[in-house]
Parts: C-alpha cells; sequence; structure tokens
C-alpha cells in the first residue's frame, strides 16, 4: 500500500480505503470510527477540537493523541499507542510526517481536491501498524478539514465586511 484515500460518498460514514478501494481499512463517523479488516473491526471513540487537538479511546484506553491545536500549529506531535509522529506543515497547504527518528513516513497536501480525497501518501510501501495508518490518516484528515474551515470563515469574514462597506459608500453618495 503506497497511500490511503477516503470515500465520501456517504457523510456521516467516511471510508478509509486502501489507495483508491476497494479495500476498507475503516468508517469514519464524527465521533467514532471501526477500524481494521472487515467481521474483525475494533470501535473507537474520537474527539477532535481545532483548539485542543484530537484522541482517539479504544475499550476507555487512549491509543491516539495529539498536545497542539490542530487550527494554529505548524508542527503537531502525533502518538500512537506509544509510538511518536510529528506533522510538519512545510508550506500553508503541504505535510509531511515524520516518525520518532525524524525520518519522513507520509506526506498530505491541501492542494488539488486534498481536502476531498485527503490522500495520505506513504514513503514506498508503508510497514507501519494498521493502527498508525489509520490513526495518521484521522489525523491529517482533521488537520486538512480544520485549515479549509479557517479558510473559509476568513473569506466569510471579509466578503461580509466588503458588503458592508459598499453599502456605507452607497449610502454617504
Amino acid at each position: 500500500m503506497h497511500y490511503v484515500s477516503w470515500d465520501r460518498s456517504d457523510k456521516d460514514n467516511l471510508k478509509l480505503l486502501a489507495e483508491a478501494g476497494p479495500e476498507v481499512l475503516g468508517v469514519f463517523t464524527a465521533d467514532t470510527a471501526e477500524v481494521g479488516p472487515e467481521g474483525d473491526r475494533e470501535t473507537w471513540n474520537l474527539v477532535a477540537s481545532p483548539e485542543s487537538g484530537a484522541v482517539a479511546e479504544r475499550a476507555g484506553v487512549e491509543i491516539v493523541r495529539t498536545r497542539d491545536s490542530l487550527r494554529r500549529a505548524k508542527t503537531l506531535d502525533v502518538d500512537v499507542e506509544g509510538r511518536s509522529y510529528r506533522l510538519v506543515a512545510e508550506t500553508a497547504k503541504n505535510w509531511i510526517i515524520d516518525d520518532a527518528a525524524g525520518q519522513k513516513v507520509a506526506q498530505f497536501s491541501q492542494d488539488h481536491n486534498g481536502v476531498r480525497k485527503a490522500i495520505l501518501e506513504f514513503e514506498g510501501d508503508t510497514d507501519l501498524q494498521p493502527t498508525d495508518v489509520a490513526a495518521l490518516a484521522w489525523i491529517s484528515r482533521e488537520v486538512l478539514e480544520t485549515k479549509k474551515m479557517l479558510n473559509s470563515n476568513a473569506l466569510i469574514a471579509f466578503l461580509v465586511f466588503l458588503s458592508l462597506f459598499v453599502v456605507v459608500v452607497a449610502l454617504i453618495q
């Protein structure tokens, strides 16, 4: 497997796919995930907040945690069952993921429909554990969606300001 992507055909049940499918690695809702091979999936409870980060628990035990704001971080430390990763924003839209040794293991981008598919590309053929693949895919999708919402909100605020400015100028004349 060289990458994972997301099938968003059911917006309430996003499917994490090995490459472009058909193999489904997990099904994610807003607050839960069923991760693993079909028929032998484990349930994760998910909590993600743009300000406080993201946490996933399995059977009451924390298995994934970010320590920084998804909204503001240029680097984001992620622990997956005691294994450390660091997401690094190389540019505003392009990210890499390093392991604890500082070796690049994956990358993702907001460019070219990056939020829609949220493709996470691995360096070569990945030997990451399935839990790590699912966790990093989930976190990278959360980062992309948070950044997209931030940009959308800024654009909306600018358009509201511009509309008010035009109305005031029109009233003055």
